[in-house]
């Protein structure tokens, strides 16, 4: 491994780090002894995927902290939103929908239907991501529903093994998604054409199923930041896996939803907690393109960030959850592991050596 340039520092300090990112055998440090120093009194969650080789036929190397490959005991917050946006586009193409439809949302009261919402699939979506809208993330799954986004979209051949999607953000009238009641979504496509699906919750508590145990066993929202980064590397990567592996997306919706489009936002923002980014990936990687989508409740921090540097050629996924509601550590892991990442790879670890680099 190429040590870093030592001219600005002492020798001591070179020592140090290089010992901190070694193990004695030379083999690159784990996540464990990364991340163990950050915070030790918070419990911390945490993925990685280093992708290697070319655009066209990358490699992904997986690297978790302790048991976080299959550890879902943690409040997701808002990373989970994601998934909704996903399916809720994977749910219009089997309608053969277009996504800027307009969606009217319904409840049946008695006898009849009350109006409650009308948005475009889009829209939600877009505001999902610049403020991870709550009221948008629960029309997203009134549209998809608890028993279909459980049963077809949050399925281990989807790459979710343990996540499951039991409850909205919203506790209001008009948007609040209460599950008993049974829903219909009048479709009106922008040609005119109209059609209708409806749902009613079967009562099935996936949570339960799925071993969720924050908040709640039977209604809580429950994932692991495997899964996480899982959902964001087949975004990303869509073009070169396998069939299997391609979440049911055409072309024009894996370029939107990465990037956004007409004043639309995708995942490449620095909005709604760029808890990864700010002080911390960016004073090693300025220049790096960062697509993100973060959560904060008063005590869980989250963001599950894909990071590309194209001068560099530097690519990873960090999945990271950390039991406070200070995003500051999140930050600092991303930092340790953006620096571990670029140690593995050769490139200058310290601030003014990246930046100068660039």
């Amino acid at each position: 491994m190429k040590m870093p340039r030592t001219a600005s520092y002492p020798w001591y300090l070179v020592c140090s780090l290089y010992l901190l990112i070694m193990h004695p055998s030379g083999e690159a440090a784990t996540l464990d002894a990364i991340l163990e120093p950050i915070a030790p009194s918070i419990r911390k969650w945490a993925s990685v995927v280093v992708v290697d080789g070319g655009e066209s036929s990358p490699s992904f190397r997986w690297y978790h902290y302790r048991d976080s490959e299959q550890a879902i005991d943690f409040w997701p917050a808002s990373t989970v939103k994601i998934y909704t946006a996903v399916a809720a586009l994977e749910y219009l193409n089997q309608l053969s929908v277009s996504s800027d439809s307009a969606l009217i949302f319904e409840r049946q009261v008695g006898d009849r239907w009350q109006v409650d919402a009308a948005r475009t699939p889009r829209e939600m979506i877009s505001e999902v991501f610049r403020r991870s809208s709550n009221e948008d993330y629960t029309l997203l799954l009134r549209f998809v529903g608890i028993d279909r986004i459980n049963t077809q979209f949050l399925i281990p051949e989807k790459g979710f093994p343990h996540s499951a999607l039991m409850r909205d953000y919203v506790v209001h009238r008009p948007v609040v998604y209460e599950n008993t009641e049974p829903q219909r979504i009048r479709i009106v496509e922008p040609d005119g054409k109209q059609r209708e699906v409806t749902h009613t919750w079967t009562g099935i508590s996936y949570a339960k199923q799925r071993g969720a145990t924050i908040l709640s066993d039977t209604t809580g929202n429950a994932t692991s930041t495997r899964e996480l980064a899982e959902c964001l590397r087949r975004i990303f990567f869509a073009e070169v896996l396998p069939p299997e592996e391609r979440y049911q997306l055409t072309d024009q919706q894996l370029a939107w939803i990465r990037y956004g489009e007409d004043g639309l936002v995708g995942l490449e923002n620095k909005s709604a907690g760029p808890y990864a980014w700010t002080d911390a990936i960016e004073t090693l990687l300025p220049r790096a393109r960062y697509f993100h989508k973060a959560g904060l409740i008063s005590n869980y921090v989250l963001d599950v960030a894909y990071v590309e540097d194209e001068v560099l050629n530097v690519k990873f996924i960090l999945s990271l959850a950390a039991h406070t509601g200070d995003g500051k550590v999140i930050g600092q892991m991303a930092k340790a592991l953006t620096r571990w990442i670029l140690q593995q790879k050769a490139i200058p670890t310290t601030e003014e050596d990246s930046i100068q680099g660039h």
